[in-house]
């Protein structure tokens, strides 16, 4: 447990962020009750904490319940206009910790992909499931694009990414695409990397020959009238299947 005298020596950003997780790990954990006033009689010194906020703060507080002290939490949270992530692992600063990451020999190859919000959403998955690092053909959008960043929740900073092109890239290669092996039946390699192809028409064919020269292709089975499902969708799915197959 972070002490007071580290809590107060801390920037005033971080400090209400320190105070939130404190609050955050109340919910769940028996924490004395002193401490946590302690805690929250810091706030108004970072000059970033109105009065008002602090009568609504102490009310919560005087509730001393979990669902007060989640309030207390979020309500920090709205205070620094951050967006709440309670899956976040985060250093002393308050910056994600990405070495928390479980990472795999596996990798992305994102052909052609022009929309920044799929970018973004595949950087998010990739750094949920254990992709070491993802390539990006010329021509697709940038994974620095602000709406890339933005759906990304900020896995494009966790994520290591380089353009490239395929032929250059020495790994065993399988795409997903249409016509390939059920994926509840594919064999996932233990170190590879799957391309990803364009929203509009797939996988181009430069990259496909690439893929069944080598390991071939995968395909997801659908139930729908619809032909398709999201490119962001269909990579969710593959890369969750590829880390459970890999950690068997």
């Amino acid at each position: 447990m972070i002490t007071i005298k580290k809590i107060a020596s801390l920037k005033p950003r971080v400090q209400l962020r320190k105070v939130a997780d404190v609050f955050h790990e109340a919910k769940s954990e028996n924490l004395d009750s002193e401490y946590l006033e302690e805690c929250l009689s810091l706030l108004p010194s970072t000059g970033l904490v109105s009065p008002a906020d602090m009568e609504k703060l102490y009310y919560f507080f005087n509730k001393s319940t979990d669902a007060s002290f989640c309030d207390i939490y979020y309500y920090i949270l709205n205070i620094l206009g951050e967006s709440p992530a309670d899956w976040d692992f985060k250093d002393d600063s308050g910056a994600i910790d990405w070495s928390k990451r479980e990472i795999k020999d596996h990798y992305l190859y994102l052909d052609h992909l022009r929309s920044p919000y799929n970018i973004g959403s595949i950087f998010r998955s990739a750094e949920s499931f254990g992709i070491k690092k993802i390539y990006i053909s010329p021509g697709s959008a940038s994974p620095e694009h602000p709406r890339a960043v933005k759906t990304s929740r900020m896995t494009t900073e966790g994520v290591e990414w380089k353009e490239e092109e395929l032929e250059n890239i020495d790994l065993p290669v399988f795409a997903l695409e249409l016509g390939g092996k059920d994926i509840s039946e594919f064999e996932f390699p233990e170190k590879g990397i799957c391309i990803i192809g364009s929203e509009e028409t797939g996988v181009s064919p430069e990259a496909l020959r690439i893929a069944d020269a080598s390991l071939g292709r995968v395909s997801i089975k659908q139930y729908g009238a619809k032909g398709s499902i999201n490119v962001s969708a269909a990579t969710a799915i593959l890369l969750h299947r590829w880390m459970e197959r890999s950690k068997k």
